[in-house]
């Protein structure tokens, strides 16, 4: 944990960010749930009211997380948009150059 980010690395060499500043308010740490539910890294600190690891961040890496994306979907749908996962995708840069209309995503709640 670093301030108030709680980061990990996962084993495709991604990366889980969680915004610990928005998950006080949370009421439904929908992320620990899903994560519960999947057999994840993430459980929830009862004394803090925020999500901690379940195991070393090493262990995690080797494919303790799962990769599912749940978490992220979950505090998107339900929680606090303070998840983020980067996961590498080889050849992705390459592909978008292939297309003639550039493509966003973007985030608009």
């Amino acid at each position: 944990m670093n301030g108030r980010t709680l980061r990990f690395n996962v084993h495709s060499g991604g990366s889980v960010d969680i915004d610990l500043s928005q998950c006080h308010d949370c009421e439904t740490k929908a992320c620990v749930g899903i994560c519960g539910e999947q057999g994840g890294p993430l459980i929830l600190d009862e004394t803090q009211g925020i999500p901690m690891l379940r195991w070393p961040r090493d262990e995690i890496e080797q494919g303790g997380c799962v990769e599912c994306l749940g978490c992220e979907l979950a505090c998107d749908l339900d929680g606090r948009q303070a998840i983020t996962i980067t996961l590498p995708m080889e050849g992705f840069d390459e592909y978008l150059g292939t297309l003639s209309d550039p493509i966003v995503y973007k985030r608009e709640w």
